[in-house]
């Protein structure tokens, strides 16, 4: 509290036999000093030795209003507005002809919501100073804030009378006279702002606006025949009459206006922009649109070919409707006009990543890494493509330092970790790489794919059978009819020479899409070796040897007609 003084007590303080009598002569020279050494601490911030001085000057002379006046300011500027208010009362009862005591307390007023006393203020200074603006604008204010809008178009005209028409006062009575439900004088208001600025082409787009929310659509019309007049050319018209179109449900017209004004680069992008955010929604079911929204997007880009907003809202279209490498090509222009963007990285990015492009994704990742290297995703993605490019060192390495830069994201800490794993168990580093998935476990241990791969990796090494097929079981059950999960619980069981359990799950697996993926095939033959099948084995072999990703050793089982 920088001030806890009040005026019946300041004036209390005082101990003068003669209140009646103003301060002697050498009073005054001492509240002189006093006040110019008190002004002198306000300045360098001591506000409560300024206080304290204007506080002596008040117990010398209790009808010295700069003191009050000055006390209340300090009050002001520490926001205790309610403790200013008496003080700045009494400035002004002691000096009522003193307009900047009167503004102040009118200020004051405000702020403590009182408009009724700051408009008898307010309306006191008009007449004092007829040709003040500013008071006449303050005193429509207090009327606006009162209801009292008859009074603040009175006002308003007064203003009007003395600076002639302006949009600020036009507008605004244009706004009550709407509130009013007075809509005729509304209109005739823009008509005269039209009338004293007749070129300006906004002010008719606003006139038509009144007639489009009021549905007098044939007036806008008028209003816009009149504005294409004036500029044929304006794409805001053309904006407004595809409007105007759509609402009568020509929707051909509307379309033609709507190109007219997105190949115009005078219309603000931002403008474009939300047209085609409401084409984005219309899109998503109604796709006989998608064409037009294409056409919008390319005139939009070519208009504004130097600004990233209009290619980052093609990229979005192309992205949703999966055309990818066209959607990456449009976040590539958007990067390269605009590279300050997180979320248009990540995106750029995640498109890579769909289109199995780890090359794009390992380049693009770093160059965005050294823009935002505190985010997170941007470790975890480049910690991927390397080790989807087999670059497992360099895996390791990224996704070690990003590791801290997920831990506060639960989900992506996990994945972090698990393809840190997996990364760890390609460089055959088996201990880091089994401590990763344990990690990984501890914050999620119910995520099916990280047992699945944990689980699996431990097959392959014929390690911790046990915990393995638990760990599998667990992942099938979360997620059932999974080809790989079932495939891994498959080739635990023949790890553990359970082979007539395996072949039950290994059939599970060919049967939910299994059949198409050489590892898979490749194990129900190596099973049905174990069973004796050789000759159906080996034919397994040769079809997984056509499907691709199989094992290094597949050729050599298919040379020696038997397993390793």
């Amino acid at each position: 509290m920088l001030l806890a003084f009040s005026v019946s007590t300041a004036t209390a303080q005082r101990k003068r036999k003669k209140k009646e009598k103003g301060p002697t002569y050498e009073e005054a020279r001492e509240i002189t000093a006093l006040f110019f050494e008190a002004n002198k601490q306000k300045m360098l911030g001591n506000f409560e030795d300024a206080a304290g001085g204007y506080h002596e000057c008040i117990k010398i002379d209790p009808k010295h209003a700069a003191s009050y006046y000055e006390l209340a300011n300090l009050l002001t500027v520490s926001d205790q507005v309610a403790d200013a208010l008496p003080f700045a009362l009494r400035a002004y009862e002691l000096d009522p002809n003193n307009q900047w005591y009167a503004l102040f307390l009118a200020d004051i007023h405000m702020g403590l919501n009182d408009y009724d006393s700051a408009s008898k203020l307010y309306q006191l200074l008009v007449d004092k100073y007829p040709k003040n603006v500013d008071y006449l604008y303050e005193l429509a204010t207090t009327y606006l804030y009162l209801n009292k809008l008859e009074k603040a178009i009175e006002t308003y005209n007064k203003i009007e009378e003395t600076f002639g028409v302006t949009e600020e006062i036009s507008v605004q009575k244009e706004k009550i006279y709407l509130q009013l439900d007075r809509l005729d004088e509304a209109i005739a208001e823009l008509e005269n702002l039209i009338a004293n600025y007749p070129g300006e082409q906004r002010f008719l787009g606003m006139l038509a606006e009144v007639y489009t929310a009021n549905d007098m659509p044939d007036k806008a019309f008028e209003v816009y025949e009149r504005m294409m007049k004036n500029d044929p050319d304006d794409p805001v018209l053309h904006l407004n009459l595809a409007e105007y179109y759509r609402r009568k449900s020509e929707y051909e017209k509307s379309f033609a206006e709507l190109k007219t004004a997105f190949k115009s680069p005078g219309l603000n992008i931002d403008n474009k922009i939300q047209v085609m955010m409401s084409y984005y929604n219309l899109t998503e079911s109604d796709t006989q649109l998608l064409s037009q929204a294409y056409e919008l997007l390319d005139l939009l880009t070519k208009a504004h070919p130097d600004d990233a907003k209009g290619f980052a809202m093609k990229a979005d279209f192309l992205l949703r409707d999966k055309r990818l490498e066209e959607s990456r090509t449009a976040f590539y222009e958007t990067v390269k006009l605009d590279s300050s963007r997180f979320m248009v990285w990540n995106q750029l990015i995640n498109t890579s990543y769909e289109l199995r492009d780890y090359a794009a994704m390992e380049k693009d990742s770093k160059v965005a890494l050294e823009l935002f290297p505190n985010q997170g995703m941007l470790y975890l993605m480049n910690g991927i493509a390397h080790n989807s490019l087999k670059n497992y060192t360099e895996a390791v390495n990224i996704l070690n330092e990003g590791e801290m830069f997920t831990r506060t994201d639960s989900y992506m800490n996990v994945q972090l970790l698990s393809v840190l794993a997996d990364a760890y168990n390609n460089l055959k580093q088996y201990e880091d790489s089994d401590a990763s998935f344990e990690k990984a476990l501890k914050k999620d241990p119910n995520n099916p794919l990280i047992l699945n791969n944990y689980s699996y990796f431990l097959s392959l090494r014929n390690e911790k059978l046990d915990q393995a097929e638990e760990m599998s079981k667990k992942s099938n059950l979360l997620q059932p009819r999974q080809a790989s999960y079932q495939d891994t619980y498959a080739w635990i069981l023949y790890q553990q020479n359970k082979y007539e359990e395996a072949l039950e799950w290994i059939l599970k697996a060919l049967n939910n899409g299994g059949e198409k993926s050489g590892v898979i095939v490749e194990h129900y033959g190596d099973i049905l070796f174990k069973l004796g099948e050789e000759a159906k084995a080996i034919e397994q072999w040769n079809a997984a040897l056509e499907l691709g990703d199989h094992s290094d050793e597949l050729p050599n089982k298919i040379k020696a007609k038997k397993l390793p």
